[in-house]
């Protein structure tokens, strides 16, 4: 598939017509990861969700077989990066069975800036993923229709990744810039996201359940596009229209463990004193779901991870999915990572022997999640023939430096020179790693595509790689490297399933073909 260090020919065949590529090595293989990547995203693109689970019937709506009598036009809040396209299909399923409805977005995802004409109110918020006084506005929007409903109406509720920055509504006397500067204070000591979730519930008005108890009793359905690991409801934004599991103590202790508790302003610790807000709730809860409410979730990383493993087939690679639940440091992630493109490397040395191999990976299953049987299933490929590993998630990254980058780049750097560092003889490694909503942090990118020789090209354009990883500065990076090209630039994709991570093994006796 990938041919000699200068050129490559690479065939594939569409709609009955064999098409012939020229191209060098390396635009090669940054190509095919990239078409594998978007693929990926445009199966979870939100419209197509949407089609696929909502019907109208006259005055009743379908969603994934069950009925809904529309007793008058119903009402749409949302919030989240994929949401947009959620609701504009929303929209169009019920015509005129929709009265109204407010919807916040990130800003900047308008083309040329021009919203739809629609009844639905679009708010755009969140700028670079951070709560805002916009977002702030459109929460208290949400807010005030959902407390003005009664039982005779129905409420759709759009929920995706994102929407937690995008719902920022503090408990009183908490301010909007006391409640983000404790969350990012965690998030940069390393909490994961149900940590961060945590501790949002407690301080949100509208977060862990409280946008269900506002509109209570207002019939509710929610369509949740989930971007985290396991795809837990009461997690996925926060948790809105799910009842609140977690106590103030918790969030405590997750500030204590992280030192930060010392740290807080005394408006968020008189909240957490104070206990949880919906104690004394009239809304009735039956088996830790609210009764007037039915939560839908419509698309996960898992239907990206099957999109991403097909587009690999066809592009001639042997392809499996390894997990869809990744999540920790990603410098443990990177080094189990480069580990087993070392593993496997030498199971190319020695075709016959794969007991190593094996080993590894039966203790790497330890150490990841990985799907059941997926160790049997890498071990009978082919190990002479390009190997197309996928993964999906959402690691996260001990900010130490001061530098500007995302999780996913960060994560290609790393594995590029922990790879590098391993010493892999007979294999030329590629390897992605982006975000299925197309923006990295505070940065234009996606992600960015690492490799096995990504350091020793690196040195040669007299850039010091680890010099950047020490820094969490990854973005500069790969903006000096190789003309900025290994950074994966799609802008706002509309979506968000988590991340995708995409690791070819390439054997080198195939450069000589």
């Amino acid at each position: 598939m990938f041919g000699n260090k200068s050129m490559t020919v690479f065939s594939q065949v569409r709609n009955g017509v064999r098409l012939v590529y020229t191209k060098s090595k390396s635009e090669m293989s940054k190509e095919v990861l990239k078409d594998i990547f978007l693929k990926s995203v445009a199966s979870v693109q939100p419209q197509k969700l949407i089609k696929n689970e909502l019907k109208l019937t006259g005055r009743h709506l379908v969603v994934r077989g069950e009925t809904y009598q529309l007793r008058k036009p119903c009402y749409v809040v949302g919030f989240g990066k994929a949401v947009l396209g959620m609701a504009i299909e929303v929209e169009r399923v019920l015509e005129d069975q929709l009265e109204r409805g407010v919807v916040v977005v990130p800003t900047g995802i308008f083309k040329n800036g021009e919203k739809p004409d629609s009844k639905i109110r679009y708010i755009e918020g969140a700028e670079n993923n951070l709560p805002d006084i916009n977002a702030q506005e459109g929460a208290s929007m949400i807010k005030e229709l959902a407390e003005n409903l009664t039982e005779e109406d129905l409420l759709l509720v759009l929920i995706s990744g994102g929407g937690s920055a995008l719902l920022p509504l503090p408990i009183p006397p908490i301010t909007l810039d006391e409640k983000f500067t404790v969350i990012k204070k965690l998030g940069s000591k390393g909490a994961n996201i149900r940590e961060l979730n945590c501790l949002r519930k407690q301080i949100s008005v509208l977060k862990g359940g409280g946008l269900a108890e506002v509109a209570y009793p207002c019939r509710i359905i929610s369509l949740v596009l989930s971007d985290i690991v396991g795809d837990p409801l009461d997690f996925i934004a926060s948790g809105p229209t799910i009842p609140n599991t977690d106590s103030p103590e918790s969030a405590v202790e997750i500030l204590k463990k992280y030192h930060l508790y010392e740290e807080i302003p005394d408006s968020i610790r008189r909240v957490l004193q104070r206990g949880n807000q919906f104690s004394d709730s009239a809304a009735p809860i039956l088996n830790g779901c609210y009764q007037h409410v039915k939560n839908y979730i419509i698309g996960n990383n898992t239907i990206a991870a099957e999109a991403a493993k097909e587009e690999a087939i066809n592009k001639g690679l042997q392809s499996v999915i390894v997990s869809t639940e990744i999540d920790g440091d990603v410098n443990r992630i990177s080094g189990i990572y480069a580990r087993m493109a070392r593993n496997l490397d030498a199971a190319i040395t020695d075709s016959g022997n794969k007991d190593k191999a094996r080993v590894f990976l039966e203790n790497a299953a330890m150490d990841l999640p990985f799907r059941h049987g997926i160790v049997e299933e890498i071990l009978h490929l082919d190990f002479s023939r390009p190997i197309c590993l996928i993964f999906a998630g959402e690691p996260t990254v001990v900010v130490r430096g001061g530098g500007k980058g995302g999780r996913n780049q960060q994560l290609a750097l790393a594995f590029s020179v922990d790879v590098n560092n391993l010493g892999i003889k007979s294999a030329d490694i590629s390897f992605l790693s982006c975000g299925t909503d197309g923006i990295d942090g505070p940065t234009d990118a996606a992600g960015a595509i690492g490799s096995s020789d990504l350091v020793a090209n690196a040195l040669r354009e007299n850039i010091n790689p680890e010099y950047y990883l020490d820094n969490n500065d990854s973005y500069g990076f790969y903006e000096r490297y190789n003309g900025g090209n290994n950074l994966v630039k799609i802008g706002h994709t509309g979506t968000n399933v988590m991340d995708i991570h995409v690791m070819v093994v390439n054997p080198k006796s195939l450069s000589n073909e």
